[in-house]
């Protein structure tokens, strides 16, 4: 399959309308938050930043990942979700593989963690497909941990 060129792009006043219009399909609604309140939240995480996903000059998807390390010592992708128009295209795995690349050369980034509520079996199974493993924590509300360990690093 011939997947277009994806991006990480920030989310600004510009493309913000374009972000919160994006939106999953209908059985996932209870899976994820709407853009709208991620972008909310996103004001209030000091330590993450949104960024639409891009593939080429297109918002396909949207995610919310931290640009620091948060308290507990773990970088954190706090929201991700891809338009119902752009599933199935490989537009996802291709956004995790570039947050991974942007933090992995953190030299504070030793793990990345994702979370996801129990019954999302398709986010559980694309997050292991880009090298995450279950941690076998749970978030207060329930939902699954799983981490992605960062690569030994020298002099570190």
């Amino acid at each position: 399959m011939d997947v277009k060129k994806v991006t990480l792009q920030p989310i600004t006043k510009e493309n913000e309308l374009v972000c919160i219009h994006l939106k999953p399909r209908e059985d996932q609604l209870e899976l994820v938050a709407s853009n709208a309140d991620s972008l909310i939240h996103a004001t209030k995480e000091i330590t993450s930043k949104p960024y639409g996903i891009f593939a080429e000059d297109q918002m396909v998807g949207f995610i919310l990942f931290d640009n620091e390390v948060y308290h507990d010592g773990h970088y954190w992708i706090l929201r991700f979700m891809m338009d119902e128009k752009h599933q199935g295209k490989g537009y996802g795995k291709r956004a995790i593989q570039e947050v991974i690349r942007t933090l992995q050369d953190r030299r504070d980034c030793q793990q990345i963690r994702v979370s996801h509520v129990p019954h999302n079996s398709a986010a559980d199974a694309l997050y292991k497909r880009c090298g995450f493993q279950d941690t076998g924590e749970f978030e207060d509300n329930g939902d699954i941990i799983l981490s992605y360990q960062v690569g030994n690093r020298e002099g570190a």
